[in-house]
């Protein structure tokens, strides 16, 4: 299967999840199918968007949190998990795009592409409910329950690697902008104080 078509899921999906979006590839198909500007696309820290996803969700208990990750980004931040797995936050969904390769930098292949079990390793960090998806029928079929069962919810989506993934133009503001949207948008939803008097 394909990104474009499990984000197009996902979307339909998302009822109003906060999202959080890896860099490259996971950012600019979202973007694509949503151009949803309540959602934090990160910026130059690769592996951190678990680390800034799983802040939110405990931060914000009541809003449910979705992190589409990659696995590029999942492997540069493996030890996410085991926090994740030991802070339980029911209102996280992780999703990683498993597509064994460094799809930004021209699909360089990922060490232990053929062996490395990210739904195995998952379990044993803590996050009971993990499962890989290999196919659109399968995830559509799994989506409610994901959406509805108690977190963490941990999806590998196996997609294929994509040759013409660098013609997806990302979204057209950078970082700051990027930031101000996004704590604005959590500020209205939620009448939480993200930013102080001087924006910052």
């Amino acid at each position: 299967m394909k990104t474009r078509e499990c984000f197009e899921l996902l979307a339909a999906e998302r009822r109003g999840a906060l999202v959080v979006c890896a860099l490259g590839m996971a950012a600019n198909e979202w973007w694509a199918v949503t151009e949803s500007e309540d959602t934090f696309y990160m910026h130059g820290a690769m592996g951190f968007a678990a680390s800034f996803a799983l802040g939110l969700a405990l931060a914000l208990p009541q809003a449910p949190v979705w992190l589409l990750n990659s696995d590029g980004s999942l492997c540069m931040n493996l030890g996410c998990l085991i926090t994740e797995g030991g802070q339980q936050p029911a209102n996280l969904r992780h999703f990683v795009v498993a597509n064994r390769v460094y799809q930004t930098v021209g699909a360089v292949p990922m060490v232990g592409r053929g062996a490395a079990d990210y739904a195995l390793i998952a379990r044993g960090a803590g996050i009971a409910a993990a499962r890989p998806i290999a196919d659109l029928e399968s995830l559509r079929t799994a989506l409610p329950a994901i959406s509805a069962g108690p977190g963490p919810q941990f999806t590998v989506l196996e997609v294929e690697a994509e040759a013409g993934f660098l013609g997806t133009p990302p979204m057209p503001y950078e970082g700051p902008e990027m930031k101000y949207r996004f704590g604005r948008s959590v500020e209205r939803r939620f009448g939480v104080k993200v930013f102080g008097p001087q924006g910052y």
